[in-house]
């Protein structure tokens, strides 16, 4: 059965997430404050993104611009690949066109149910991920540093 954002807005309030829904947009926008983990502005906050494409058979919960692409995108992309086989759930996405690298979660819905364990789940992955995967980035970016240097 399908998801939609209204019954994923449903889930985050009963848990008491904060979050926004862009109605305009058609996606939910959450927000956390983070131990380690520094958007492209400095800041120690993660927004994410939630949608629901192919009319709610998927849920999707991303974070855009998670990380800077650095001189070597091609590096940073490999090393985000390595980082998300080790951690459930995860992955990382890149947009060339825009020079974004992205953190995923998705999870297919089409004739099950999506429970609100479930996107929890995958909102708490995606913050887990971000904290670990700053620091192993931080620490690979000079050449040769860190155990995912290219």
């Amino acid at each position: 059965m399908p998801i939609s954002l209204s019954q994923c807005a449903e889930y985050l309030e009963c848990e008491g997430v904060r979050h926004h829904v862009d109605d305009e947009q058609d996606v939910i926008r959450i927000v956390f404050v983070t131990q380690r983990y520094r958007n492209l502005r400095g800041e120690k906050l993660l927004v994410m993104t939630l949608e629901t494409p192919d009319d709610g058979q998927r849920c999707r919960v991303s974070v855009r611009r998670a990380f800077a692409a650095g001189e070597d995108v091609a590096a940073t992309c490999l090393a985000m690949c390595r980082l998300a086989a080790d951690t459930p759930l995860v992955s990382p996405e890149f947009d060339a066109d825009f020079e974004d690298l992205r953190m995923i979660v998705e999870m297919v819905v089409e004739d099950g149910t999506l429970t609100s364990l479930q996107l929890l789940s995958m909102v708490d992955r995606l913050v887990e991920a971000a904290e670990v995967w700053s620091v192993v980035l931080s620490n690979a970016e000079s050449p040769g540093r860190g155990r995912w240097a290219a």
